[in-house]
């Protein structure tokens, strides 16, 4: 992997937790919760029971989540990158688009 590689997984790393964690939040502020307080005041369930609803619910709410994520962390960081002219001084050095957009692809590809 190179130096390049590197540096762009790094600048994407950030943006990608925090939107996962800022769209995870909002997803969860808005149904799941909703639904969990239902459950307690309507029905009365138990702290266990709630506990294992709001677990079982995560991974339908990643689902929507990490897509989300990706495309705010790919454009950030090359928001970031091209902020302080770092994308004009790769470019000018010989590196194309395609070329810094691949760990993009590649970790996108994964997630």
């Amino acid at each position: 992997m190179r130096i390049l590689d590197k540096y762009i997984l790094k600048e994407l790393l950030g943006p990608f937790v925090f939107g996962v964690c800022s769209f995870s939040s909002i997803f969860i502020g808005t149904s799941t919760l909703f639904r969990i307080a239902q459950y307690v005041t309507k029905y009365g369930a138990s702290l266990p029971s709630v506990i294992k609803l709001f677990i079982y619910s995560l991974p339908s709410i990643i689902v929507l989540t990490f897509p989300m994520s990706m495309l705010l962390a790919a454009l950030l960081a090359f928001g970031r990158l091209s902020a302080s002219s770092e994308l004009t001084a790769m470019k000018s050095g010989g590196i194309s688009f395609a070329r810094l957009a691949a760990p993009v692809f590649i970790v996108a590809f994964f997630v």
